[in-house]
Formats: structure tokens, C-alpha cells, sequence
């Protein structure tokens, strides 16, 4: 997609993203996970932290961490995000950063006990190079026996690109026009907002992977999965699970 770049995304659904995808999600593209849910299982995992979020928008996961007492930064492309986290009760608590979660700008190696990229964020990094880059960064920045965990989608082959409705009300339509890429393994997307007023695009670019391939990434660089549930409370895993919940420790 022409003139995407790492802000693209946020910059252009700062303005609609909490009404968007808010604690229920009811427009996202898969499930995603409940923030209070979400916020204890790091607790549980990030032990005495610091955390790290990569792609951390408007504080939607970030703000119940640091209310639970957990140290956290986080690193965002687009000020329109970070904005629209800072002027939220409680974000004083969270350190942010501008910055591409390629290559995460100002942080000190072996700072943080675990880093997080929630709700398919990792995938708005457009090739498997900046995705490597990323984990590469990851391991650079954790703590000896750090954790690394991301929640995504797992790709299904049957889904088609085109044209569907989201929702329609008196007032308003809501959108979506794909195109998917299988041997790219791309998502190009427009959410496309239509009322009465005039219409609104909103443009998403996504280079999935497949768990697999997540494994392979993070082995390369001295990861290794420590777990992978379906949803943060611990379901398990299996080859009909439409989401994945990974953990991987640096060794």
C-alpha cells in the first residue's frame, strides 16, 4: 500500500479506536483479549517486571498493568496514539516512547523481564525481515530468562479477500474491502466507514505469520516457547484455536 508507514495505522484510528475496539472489541478482526484478563496473566508472568509493550496505541492493555503496580514502557509510531494515551487517568504510570517497534529507540539492553505485543500489533510489521528485526530487538532488550509475548490471530488459509458489511444502522455502515496475499502472506484493507455526512477510510496493512513461522523467528535469535494457549486464561492450544497466546523465554 502506497505511503503506508509505521504511523499510518494509528494516526488515522487514534479517532475511533477505544470506541472501536474497546474492552469488547466488537469491530475487531478477531478476538481479542479482555485488558483486565490480559493485565493479570503478565502480572503473573513478569515477575518483579520492568514491561515492555511494543505497539502499546492508547494504553488499552497498558493502563490495567500499571495499575497492578508493574513498571512499564511503551514504544508507539504514532502521536496521535500516544496523545490519546496520554490524556487518560493513570498514564503518568507508563513511560512512552515514540518510536518503530523495529528497532525500539532509547532502551538499555537486558532492561526488561518481559515485552508485549498484544492483539495482532506484531503483524502491522510488513515483512518477515522487520518481523526478525523486531525479535531480534526483543532479545537484545530482555533480561537473562525474559519473556517474549505476543497475541495474534493464526492465519487460515480459506479466508477469502473481498468485500463484506460489518454492521448496518440507520445512520451508518460499516465496511470492510481485503486483499489477502497468500504467498506474500499480506492483508491489504480498508475499514470503510459510510453515512449521510460523507464516508471515512481507514487503511490497515498486515504481514501475518503462522506459529510456526513465530517459532522459527524467535529460535534464531536464542528464544525458545516456554507456552502457547489459546486465550489468556490458559486454554489449550489445538489446531482448530483461531488465536494463540505465545510465550517465549530468552535463554
Amino acid at each position: 500500500m502506497e505511503k503506508y508507514g509505521p504511523e499510518t495505522y494509528g494516526d488515522l484510528f487514534a479517532c475511533v479506536y477505544d470506541e472501536w475496539y474497546g474492552d469488547d472489541g466488537n469491530v475487531a478482526l478477531t478476538i481479542m483479549g479482555n485488558p483486565d484478563v490480559v493485565a493479570e496473566k503478565i502480572l503473573s508472568l513478569a515477575e518483579d517486571g520492568p514491561v515492555l509493550e511494543l505497539g502499546i496505541g492508547s494504553g488499552r492493555l497498558a493502563l490495567p498493568i500499571a495499575k497492578r503496580g508493574l513498571d512499564i514502557t511503551g514504544v508507539d509510531a504514532s502521536e496521535a496514539m500516544l496523545d490519546l494515551l496520554r490524556a487518560k487517568p493513570g498514564s503518568e504510570a507508563v513511560t512512552l516512547i515514540k518510536g518503530d517497534m523495529i528497532d525500539p529507540p532509547g532502551l538499555e539492553p537486558e532492561t526488561f523481564s518481559l515485552i508485549l505485543v498484544g492483539f495482532n500489533t506484531f503483524f502491522n510489521l510488513p515483512s518477515q525481515k522487520d518481523q526478525e528485526s523486531c525479535i531480534a530487538a526483543v532479545k537484545r532488550l530482555l533480561k537473562p530468562g525474559g519473556r517474549f509475548v505476543i497475541e495474534a490471530f493464526v492465519p487460515d488459509p480459506k479466508t477469502h479477500d473481498g468485500f463484506s458489511i460489518r454492521s448496518i444502522e440507520v445512520d451508518r455502515i460499516l465496511a470492510d474491502a481485503v486483499l489477502i496475499d497468500e504467498e506474500k502472506q499480506t492483508i491489504t484493507g480498508q475499514r470503510i466507514e459510510m453515512t449521510s455526512s460523507g464516508n471515512r477510510l481507514f487503511p490497515y496493512f498486515l504481514r501475518y505469520a503462522y506459529p510456526s513461522q513465530l517459532d522459527e523467528m524467535a529460535t534464531k535469535v536464542g528464544l525458545s516457547l516456554e507456552h502457547r494457549w489459546e486465550d489468556w486464561l490458559d486454554s489449550p492450544f489445538t489446531e482448530e484455536s483461531g488465536v494463540h497466546i505465545s510465550v517465549w523465554k530468552k535463554n
